[in-house]
């Protein structure tokens, strides 16, 4: 901004208004920032958009192409502090094509780099969120039994191979009041959980979901399993259980085996 702002004052220009897109890809262009440009092209409030680079503008080469070319019809020019590039300038074009080339192959390489360093340390057993009946010490990286949670579940697989129906497990958690993985994580954080199951008065619920998820979470046996998803611009992509990266002995163990392994045989044939 203030590359922008000393451009902007040698140059003799005025500025109106700025906006900007904090720790949000260039790639994804429904961002505030650029909602509140185009506010400001349409209702005929600016000359010009002055950018450090191009690539503050955006990273995917076409939906940026795509924005210049909407500035233009609207007699807006987009001009690049750093780059001497001005999109009013015929002469320009090919160095704004190369730019956009550059600028989303590098969001794309990066974005690979990032998912392969993550990959690494999925293999290595350090990326991990412990599942409810753990805590993890920041300090330490190591991953303790969280009572409260772990009490809660060995009552589910207590319950559950007794003859309990998942449902009624459900039923009879709301009943005694026991916390939820929602409610814990809220007061972890110390702050409000979003798209939790919630009743009006504010109060956290189990959910038929919730208790499923618990019976079927090998981590209680003390299995790590990373890998059990990919991600690639925001949407989840499932990998084959054989390709998962499989730690034993890594969490301390709430639920036996044996136990455990008798619950998905029974889930098996209910399903």
């Amino acid at each position: 901004q203030e590359i922008c702002r000393a451009f902007a004052e040698k140059q003799g220009w005025m500025i109106v208004g700025s906006s900007t897109d904090d720790n949000i890809s260039g790639m994804n262009f429904s961002r505030r920032g650029l909602d509140m440009l185009t506010a400001a092209v349409q209702a005929k409030q600016v000359d010009a958009v002055l950018v450090k680079d191009l690539s503050r503008l955006g990273r995917h080469r076409t939906q940026t192409a795509l924005f210049i070319d909407f500035l233009r019809q609207q007699q807006v020019r987009v001009i690049s502090a750093t780059e001497g590039v001005d999109t009013f300038c015929e002469e320009d074009d090919l160095m704004i094509g190369v730019r956009g080339l550059m600028n989303d192959y590098y969001a794309k390489d990066i974005g690979k780099k990032i998912r392969a360093g993550y990959r690494q340390k999925q293999q290595e057993g350090l990326v991990i969120t412990p599942p409810f009946g753990y805590w993890k010490d920041r300090n330490t990286n190591q991953v303790l039994v969280y009572p409260e949670a772990a009490e809660t579940v060995q009552l589910i697989y207590a319950l559950y191979l007794q003859g309990c129906g998942q449902k009624e497990i459900t039923r009879w958690l709301n009943t005694e009041g026991r916390k939820t993985p929602a409610q814990l994580r809220a007061e972890w954080c110390g702050k409000e959980v979003r798209h939790t199951h919630k009743t009006r008065d504010g109060q956290f619920l189990w959910t038929y979901a919730s208790v499923k998820n618990i019976l079927v979470e090998e981590a209680y046996t003390g299995v790590l399993n990373n890998h059990r998803r990919e991600y690639n611009n925001g949407k989840a992509k499932h990998i084959d259980k054989t390709d998962w990266y499989r730690h034993e002995g890594f969490f301390p163990v709430i639920i036996g085996k044996q136990e455990w392994e008798q619950v998905q045989r029974m889930l098996k044939r209910q399903a």
